[in-house]
């Protein structure tokens, strides 16, 4: 049984690709990390400015989003606002897309867990909120799964 040391992954995850990954592939996943960017931060943008204009952030710094109260209670729609923006998944994503322009840049593989979790994550929301803007999810998942075909095509 071979070892992980510290600094190493899985064999293969972030490791360059087949000796044939073609900057396609990689500018295929620059594109999709920086969707992934632009929809986090513009998702960000947008729901904390609203909050701002209803005058919710003075709430947020003053502790007014937890309470014993507020935990048995319905969210207040300045707890809500908090959820869809600073505590959603905005700044993860767009963390996310860093990590990805990163690994498309260094002509990295993106871990097949990772496009699996975030196809799975996608579709599903897309199913049980729509309208919404999850199927905005689906332009940097099918660049990755574009890339990683381009990955595995034979060199001409």
């Amino acid at each position: 049984m071979s070892t992980v040391h510290r600094g190493q992954d899985a064999p293969g995850v972030g490791k360059p690709a087949a000796e044939h990954h073609s900057s396609r592939a990689a500018t295929q996943t620059i594109w999709a990390g920086r969707s992934l960017v632009l929809i986090g931060s513009v998702h960000l943008v947008i729901f904390v400015v609203q909050a701002a204009a209803l005058g919710h952030l003075t709430d947020w710094l003053t502790g007014g989003l937890l309470s014993v109260e507020t935990l048995e209670a319905e969210l207040s729609q300045s707890q809500s606002y908090f959820w869809l923006s600073i505590g959603s998944s905005a700044v993860p994503m767009a963390l996310l897309g860093l990590l990805i322009i990163r690994m498309g840049r260094a002509k990295e593989l993106v871990p097949g867990y990772l496009l699996g979790g975030l196809t799975v994550w996608t579709l599903v929301c897309c199913l049980l909120l729509e309208p919404s803007g999850f199927p905005l999810l689906l332009v940097p998942v099918i660049l990755l799964f574009l890339a990683r075909r381009a990955t595995h095509e034979k060199p001409a």
